[in-house]
């Protein structure tokens, strides 16, 4: 997601919470990112430590895939974004399962 698709709004706590979201989705698909790689090292090395290190840190993808719904969700409650910010919270609600995943 690039920054392009935060406008800027009269209310700059606004701004800062599409801004905290979008990085909170990066954080998450670099985490998966990592742990597929991971997963994948693992299996063809037949890596034992590196598979259950993939297992016992997938609680890190798992807790902010919950942190980006209710953050996603506080903010279509609160601010009720329309247009491009509607557009780019919902990508985000449909988008997160499919990385958890």
């Amino acid at each position: 997601m690039k920054e392009e698709f935060i406008q800027h709004h009269i209310s700059q706590q606004f701004n800062k919470e599409l801004a905290e979201l979008r990085n909170q989705v990066l954080s998450m698909g670099g985490l998966v990112e990592e742990q597929l790689t991971n997963a994948i090292i693992a299996l063809s090395t037949h890596n034992y430590q590196l598979a259950k290190q993939v297992y016992s840190d997938d609680y890190k993808v798992n807790a902010l895939e919950v942190t980006i719904d209710e953050e996603s969700t506080r903010i279509l409650a609160i601010r009720q974004p329309t247009a491009r910010d509607l557009r780019l919270v919902m990508a985000v609600i449909k988008t997160i399962p499919d990385l958890e995943t």
